[in-house]
């Protein structure tokens, strides 16, 4: 089945651009999308959506939908509007929740485009008291006066206090915490496969993981076991100029068997 796609086409170097509409055949075209995809959206929905209030009250329920440009380049969104409303305060949750996304470009033949994409919102009362018994908090949100309400995301070296993982042993680093909770997948056992994978994430001023990207992959259940690990883990945030913010950073599983052990991992260093 053919699929029209809308894409932005930058006349100049000046901001003036021109939309354009192109056919593409199956295969051809790969639509922008939040990191990690759909599973990693009903995640990131799970653990970071508040509901407010006054919908709650209300019993207000629905779906909000958001449309916004992703930058080819950059992959940064733009020119963002909401295409389907619910109400005031789902709408204002909903983009809360956008403003915290990172998304890959549309690609249209191989080649990256800057292209109009949509993101739907579902808010379900009975589905957010699920996520709340689940994650074991109500209010996902900080106050203004603690974090730094930019969305900025920083480097290690931009920020005075470094993000920390938290260990239930004070003798415990990276490198137990993933010995001990490593479940070395059957499929890659079977294949012998060896490896790294490699993946970035955002630890958010709350300290909870959001954005969680496959920068390496490896076969056989490996990169969804090193992302079950990711998600296992918890961290103390980032802090700079006394508020707490937005840090990327990258987790690394090495997947190699030994003669001798058969399996073993080798620990990256952070």
């Amino acid at each position: 089945m053919k699929k029209v796609l809308s894409i932005l086409l930058l006349i100049s170097s000046i901001t003036i651009s021109a939309q354009t509409e192109i056919v593409a055949n199956p295969g051809e075209y790969v639509e922008a999308e939040n990191y990690g995809g759909s599973v990693e959206l009903k995640r990131f929905l799970q653990q970071e959506m508040n509901y407010p209030q006054t919908a709650l009250a209300t019993k207000t329920e629905g779906t909000v939908e958001l449309s916004f440009v992703v930058d080819r380049e950059t992959a940064k969104t733009s020119m963002f509007h909401i295409k389907k409303s619910v109400s005031k305060e789902l709408d204002a949750e909903a983009i809360r929740l956008y403003h915290l996304l990172l998304f890959n470009p549309s690609y249209y033949r191989g080649d990256r485009v800057t292209t109009y994409s949509t993101l739907k919102i579902k808010f379900s009362i009975s589905s957010y008291k699920n996520y709340c018994k689940k994650r074991g908090y109500d209010n996902s949100v900080l106050t203004d006066n603690e974090i730094d309400t930019s969305n900025i995301i920083y480097k290690d070296n931009e920020v005075q206090l470094k993000p920390k993982m938290i260990f239930k042993d004070t003798l415990d680093n990276i490198s137990t915490f993933i010995r001990k909770n490593l479940k070395y997948p059957q499929g890659t056992l079977k294949m012998s496969l060896t490896g790294e994978v490699k993946l970035s994430f955002v630890v958010e001023p709350t300290g909870r993981i959001t954005n969680i990207k496959v920068l390496k992959s490896l076969g056989g259940g490996a990169t969804n076991e090193a992302i079950r690990l990711l998600v296992l883990s918890k961290w103390n945030p980032a802090e700079k100029d006394g508020k707490k913010v937005r840090v990327a950073k990258n987790f690394e599983v090495n997947f190699n068997l030994t003669n001798d052990s058969g399996i073993n991992y080798v620990p990256t260093s952070y």
